[in-house]
């Protein structure tokens, strides 16, 4: 137990170590203070409690702690409260160091190379980004883990390539039962755990494929009196050739199976990076990044009725990916966005520990699910639960505008996975109400691809509607219904994947049907991109992943990896007969305009600088209408970033950056032809990135620049001969981000 104050709250944080918790399924067993909070980790739920006005804590009805203050006096007797009802077990430790928690293979022999660097010190698979190990106590054996008390590094591996066993100390067998912790490859006779006792060599299991430790309880009543030992081997060279194994323990009973309960990570919990004002120098300002750490896929778009939710896939423990976990941010207008402790945590369940990856977020308008409280509709949050050896679909549900969330059936699947790939995943979720029925779209296998198509009307029960087949579909599929050149009387469906494939047709609640394409829109460094569910005006507001680049911690020293695309509506317009998508900047980024420089119908020679006036810039939006001359280029010069238009090869050129950070330039757009004689061209300008969009949107590209090469040089230029403005805007923004702490 350990009490922390802050002013005149306090908080227990109850870290039960076993065997209290297996009694204790269900109550609160830890809760983090935090200056706007106290987040209560219990049962199936995350709740919070906002300070000062602690009124009111989000729990289910198991949680014993009730709607109370916390203090000094209080929280000391709800601990001592739970304390006293701790049971005893009859179970001990075979002999010194069973369980590993010296630190070192004191009382075991190692031969071969399989446990030569043992015993793995803390949850190394989560840090490099896999499923918990759920071991005990700080220390276990972990045959692919290569961090030690005395050597590597956190999430350090050695591989599956080794071979040895692992021999204690001859012990004598005192209880019926032996039980340990086990898990690793699932190879009976070449990767497990046995035990000798004189002439009896007796197996006792074998790992599950996953990295998280299971519960085993060998019988050995028989042997009750005798002098044993135990031997973990590892014969295994191939794919999960390695064993885990942790907690020794003699029992009078079987002892209960934690890993078949539900419970969160112990590595990841729902923090609030309240010590972030993002006024680093460096910081994207008008693009949405976590405060710290790593972040890809936007999730669960949304607006409740109040505010936009924007989820997104999350490591709370690295800038590099893994321990996937759904952060969360909310804006009353898609451009000022607030952070709030982490939505959706990786968990585990029935024995399969995994992570939470991506999918949707809708508003139960009718109740479908049956769970809504008064007046507030239920927030359904649908995602890709990912664990060995198969990922399936799950729920969680919120009934408090997204403060806390509920695991549907204790995060078990609502819909199975299918059987056609492993890893099938992303599920899109959206309602049609031709048919008064929940649709999900879900990719679920490449080469051929598939996406299939489920209907359901209470958002649990999932059918089979269809299958379409296509080899450009891959994951983070998005189904959006737009009219065409703004006619509401003529609409059309468009469906698309993570790299921005699409076709354009119609959908009758259980089938896609083609009309046109497929198609590519966007480029660079943009992926994986989904609209609002739910927006209050019928838009189809779209925001997507910026991959690519440096990790921005180890080249800039900036405490976050990854940022959001600036939100863009989707909108159809016909070309050449055929619909096509558009993507332009949403209008809300006026509320980020400080000043305006216009200019119209200029002729600039070699020479000639457009905005000779322009001292410095920041942030920007510009907006370009220019004629080239044919053997002309155009260089706008907009600080540390360049852009260039050859009229020549008809290319434009945005500054870029590759995975080390060395500066280069890409090409954006090939063929950019003249229309009517000019190019129409926009740009935002931020601290990381420049986005183009040429003609209205209808080509557009996002790309990643190194901010830290070059000078604060301004200009617009035509080089090589003359080009004409016919217009120009160039909006200098401010920050989007408030500027003090919250």
């Amino acid at each position: 137990m350990q009490l922390t104050k802050s002013g005149s709250l306090a908080a227990v944080f109850f870290q039960w170590n076993p065997p209290a918790t297996r009694k204790l399924a269900g109550f609160c067993h830890e809760i983090d203070l935090l200056p706007q909070g106290i987040i209560v980790y219990s049962g199936r739920q995350i709740g919070c409690l906002n300070l000062p006005n602690a009124g009111k804590l989000h729990r289910p009805p198991s949680m014993i702690l009730r709607d109370m203050k916390f203090s000094i006096a209080t929280a000391t007797l709800v601990s001592l409260a739970l304390l006293s009802l701790s049971p005893s077990y009859a179970e001990e430790p075979l002999f010194e160091n069973s369980g590993f928690e010296s630190g070192t293979l004191h009382n075991w022999t190692p031969e071969g190379e399989a446990f030569a660097v043992q015993p793995t010190k803390g949850d190394n698979p989560s840090l490099r980004g896999r499923e918990s190990s759920w071991h005990e106590g700080e220390y276990w054996v972990g045959g692919y883990e290569a961090y030690t008390k005395d050597s590597g590094t956190p999430g350090q591996t050695r591989g599956d390539q080794f071979t040895g066993t692992l021999t204690s100390t001859e012990f004598v067998i005192q209880q019926p039962y032996l039980s340990f912790l086990i898990s690793g490859g699932k190879q009976p006779g070449k990767l497990g755990v046995k035990l000798v006792c004189g002439d009896i060599e007796r197996e006792l299991a074998t790992g599950c494929d996953s990295e998280t430790l299971r519960r085993c309880n060998a019988e050995v009543s028989d042997l009750v009196g005798r002098r044993a030992k135990l031997v973990i081997y590892d014969n295994s060279t191939g794919q999960w050739g390695h064993l885990n194994a942790d907690a020794f323990v003699g029992s009078a009973e079987p002892l209960a199976d934690e890993s078949q309960a539900f419970a969160f990570s112990k590595l990841v919990r729902a923090e609030l990076y309240d010590d972030i004002n993002y006024s680093e120098p460096l910081r994207p300002q008008f693009h949405f990044t976590s405060g710290r750490n790593w972040i890809n896929d936007p999730n669960g778009m949304v607006f409740n009725g109040q505010q936009y939710h924007l989820f997104f896939q999350h490591n709370p423990a690295s800038t590099e990916w893994g321990n996937m976990t759904w952060g969360h941010a909310t804006s009353p207008d898609m451009i000022h966005w607030t952070q709030h402790p982490h939505a959706l945590l990786p968990y585990r369940i029935d024995g399969q520990a995994g992570t939470v990856f991506s999918g949707t977020a809708i508003i139960d308008h009718n109740n479908s699910l049956g769970k809504q409280q008064g007046d507030t509709p239920t927030m359904c949050a649908f995602f890709t639960f990912a664990c060995e050896p198969r990922f399936y679909q799950a729920l969680a549900y919120s009934t408090d505008l997204g403060h806390t969330w509920t695991y549907w059936n204790e995060g078990r699947p609502v819909v199975e996975n299918q059987g056609f790939d492993a890893g099938e995943r992303d599920p899109k979720v959206f309602w049609h109400e031709p048919s008064q029925k929940w649709v999900m779209a879900l990719w679920v296998q490449q080469n051929p691809g598939r996406v299939r198509f489920f209907t359901s009307t209470n958002l649990t029960e999932w059918t089979f509607a269809s299958d379409l087949m296509r080899d450009w579909a891959f994951e983070c599929m998005d189904l959006i219904t737009l009219p065409v050149d703004g006619d509401p009387a003529k609409t059309k469906v468009v469906l698309y994947d993570a790299s921005f494939d699409y076709e354009v047709g119609q959908f009758d609640g259980k089938t896609f049907h083609t009309e046109a394409g497929p198609f590519v829109a966007g480029g660079g460094d943009f992926y994986a991109a989904q609209t609002f569910n739910n927006h209050p005006t019928g838009r189809a507001v779209q925001i997507g992943w910026m991959r690519g680049g440096p990790n921005p911690e180890r080249v800039y020293q900036l405490p976050f990896n990854g940022q959001m695309s600036f939100p863009c509506d989707l909108t159809l317009h016909t070309h050449n007969n055929q619909p096509r998508l558009h993507a332009w900047p949403v209008a809300e980024i006026a509320s980020l305009v400080d000043t305006t420089l216009e200019f119209s119908d200029v002729t600039l020679s070699p020479g000639d600088n457009l905005l000779e006036q322009v001292e410095k810039l920041d942030l920007v939006d510009l907006e370009i209408d220019f004629a080239p001359e044919a053997s002309s280029e155009l260089v706008l010069d907009l600080g540390r970033a360049t852009v260039r238009y050859d009229a020549t090869s008809q290319k434009l050129y945005l500054p870029a950056v590759d995975g080390e950070g060395h500066a280069r330039e890409v090409v954006a757009f090939e063929n950019l032809k003249p229309r009517d004689g000019s190019i129409r061209l926009r740009l935002l300008v931020d601290r990381l990135s420049v986005e183009a969009f040429v003609f209205d949107g209808e080509r557009f590209y996002a790309s990643y620049y190194n901010p830290t090469v070059g000078d604060d040089a301004v200009s617009i230029t035509s080089q090589h001969g003359t080009t004409t403005i016919r217009s120009l805007k160039l909006n200098q923004l401010h920050s989007a981000w408030p500027s003090t702490k919250r």
